[in-house]
């Protein structure tokens, strides 16, 4: 009885923050919060939402960052993230490097939910955004696609490169997935258990599955409404950097 009462609450749950994300999308990208400003030795924290998402869906995770001291930025990829993964992680790369530079910092950190991880990832592989990134949090990413493409394929397949990209088995998902991490990158990956939309793939290359594979109770708008995924992000973000190993001369 108690374990049926726990899957009731577990379900109302994932419903509920279905809807906190609904509310948040509907906020558009005209959300305040991004700041231009870094006290010394801070580190800014760079959202990137999904597919068919906003920064308003990033909104929760931007008020928890900031409450917590952290100062953060988000950018919007277009109408909703229909173009090409490609081509919107070259403009974050390119976001990047003018946000270090100008800051005058070395790195900052990036936490890429559900498409948005692809759009990182591709951009710390393949573009030298590595240089600008310290660590990368992929929340809920598709890292083994998403059958949910079949239904994106039929809807807006003729006017969306990305729908393709994530399709499970496609060039791009390969070619990312068979790309070394860049060395000086410390990457995790935090899943829900009952997200349908981007299912867990187990960890890819590069996370350490002891330490930065994570995987908690909810769906996939969990991820950026629940507290305990936003716990994961934090300690991620908070832990000190490993000591560089010394290069012994012989």
């Amino acid at each position: 009885m108690a374990k049926r009462r726990g899957m009731i609450q577990h379900a109302a749950e994932t419903i509920s923050h279905g809807f906190g994300y609904a509310r948040h999308l509907l906020r558009g990208n005209r959300v305040a919060g991004d700041m231009s400003w870094v006290e010394p030795g801070s580190r800014p924290v760079v959202l990137v939402h999904g597919f068919l998402g906003t920064r308003g869906t990033m909104l929760p995770l931007t008020r928890r960052l900031q409450s917590d001291g952290k100062v953060v930025f988000s950018y919007h990829h277009g109408m909703l993230q229909l173009g090409s993964l490609s081509r919107s992680a070259e403009e974050l790369a390119v976001k990047l490097r003018g946000l270090t530079e100008s800051l005058e910092i070395d790195r900052v950190d990036v936490v890429g939910f559900s498409m948005g991880g692809l759009v990182a990832l591709h951009a710390v592989k393949f573009l030298y955004a590595h240089h600008h990134v310290r660590r990368l949090a992929l929340m809920g990413t598709p890292l083994g696609g998403t059958w949910m493409s079949l239904a994106g394929m039929a809807t807006v397949g003729l006017v969306s490169a990305s729908v393709w990209q994530v399709r499970p088995g496609s060039r791009f998902i390969r070619e990312l997935r068979a790309a070394p991490l860049p060395a000086g990158v410390r990457l995790r990956q935090i899943h829900a258990d009952a997200d349908a939309l981007c299912p867990d793939p187990g960890p890819i290359e590069g996370v350490d599955r002891e330490r930065d594979y994570v995987v908690l109770p909810g769906g996939h708008s969990s991820l950026v409404i629940a507290q305990p995924f936003y716990a994961a992000v934090r300690e991620f973000l908070d832990e000190p950097d490993e000591p560089a190993r010394a290069v012994l001369s012989r």
